[in-house]
């Protein structure tokens, strides 16, 4: 979600389902050093597992010392790799991540998505990107679970979920099938996936972005979402802007199956005193603070660590003084520290 179009790739690359055996490789790795003040900690083994014909890649994350807990990292959207970067993104999230969790004895798993790193597009193809859809990517992570219980004997009632992005939105989903014991919402997707995209395009209009195609944008927009929302298929004769933007029927089954998912919805459905990290930040240009809002008092009733962010990006890279920018799109920032303590804070509570 570094911005608009990336965050619309997500439908158009997708994640394919476990299912049937589960394969395994081991290669240990040593890990990059990012530069970041969460240091690198455990090892990393190359994992492979097989689900519908597509083989999957992905790092199990080993601490130094003896585990006491598991989590599986799920990225934000488009083509992203298990280290929470894309091709021309460097953010490096989710392996920063899985180095604070390691530090604090929690084992975790994160994976190529579908067009990204090893794993590539799978049994997919350009011409059949379209019958991917959301309901697939929480299969997809479902199975993960799977593996990391596999590989590490916690069950998967009892793991760690921790979500960044659109990955906050698989991670409620997965608690809804009873999925994980403890829950990080990182820079959350906190409203409904159309209502978000409403404003971010709205916004593009409004700040000149979009140019002489701004009004006509505006006025199509609603069109869009509300064949979505009916239909599940977005007008043929929609402006062609929006279908660059991502509103096209190659993302119309993702759109419309993540758009009937309400983040305030799921999050009360957990069980009390759940334990959750809910985070966002001001200088996050993609979500703010005051739409994560509702998002907060819905999960009132769980064991709650709340962190609002001052300097930290939407990637949770460390921005300071500066305001977010292209710049931080693409080269890789030191990791935010307020980030840094708060998933240190949170994982020492956990492991």
């Amino acid at each position: 979600m570094r911005n608009v179009r990336r965050w619309m790739c997500a439908a158009a690359v997708p994640v394919v389902v476990l299912a049937g055996g589960v394969g395994l490789t081991g290669t240990a790795a040593a890990l990059p050093d990012t530069g970041s003040v969460i240091l690198p900690a455990g090892t990393d083994e190359a994992v492979t597992f097989e689900s519908g014909g597509t083989v999957f890649h992905g790092s199990l994350r080993t601490p130094d010392v003896p585990a006491t807990g598991a989590a599986l990292l799920l990225p934000g959207s488009g083509p992203t790799d298990r280290n929470g970067n894309q091709t021309g993104v460097a953010a490096d999230t989710l392996l920063r991540t899985a180095d604070a969790l390691a530090a604090r004895g929690i084992a975790s798993l994160r994976f190529d998505k579908i067009g990204a790193g090893a794993t590539g597009l799978g049994t997919y193809t350009p011409e059949t990107i379209g019958d991917y859809g959301f309901t697939e990517q929480v299969d997809h992570a479902a199975a993960a679970a799977e593996l990391l219980a596999v590989r590490t004997g916690v069950g998967t009632a009892d793991i760690l979920v921790l979500g960044h992005s659109e990955g906050a939105l698989t991670t409620l989903a997965l608690a809804d099938r009873g999925i994980g014991g403890g829950f990080a919402l990182l820079q959350p997707l906190p409203m409904r996936y159309l209502d978000l995209l409403t404003v971010q395009f709205t916004a593009l209009a409004d700040s000149g972005q979009l140019g002489p195609d701004a009004d006509a944008v505006r006025a199509d927009l609603p069109r869009a979402v509300e064949s979505l929302r009916t239909s599940g298929t977005v007008p043929t004769d929609l402006h062609p802007v929006l279908a660059q933007l991502g509103l096209n029927a190659a993302n119309a089954k993702f759109l419309s199956e993540a758009d009937r998912l309400d983040p305030p919805e799921l999050a009360q459905r957990l069980a009390v005193d759940t334990p959750v990290l809910l985070t966002c930040s001001d200088k996050d240009t993609q979500v703010s603070c005051d739409q994560v809002e509702p998002l907060r008092a819905a999960l009132a009733h769980t064991d709650l660590r709340f962190e609002h962010f001052r300097t930290a990006n939407h990637a949770l890279e460390e921005l300071g003084p500066l305001p977010s920018s292209p710049v931080d799109t693409v080269a890789l920032f030191p990791v935010s520290a307020e980030f840094a303590a708060a998933i240190d804070g949170w994982a020492a509570a956990r492991g």
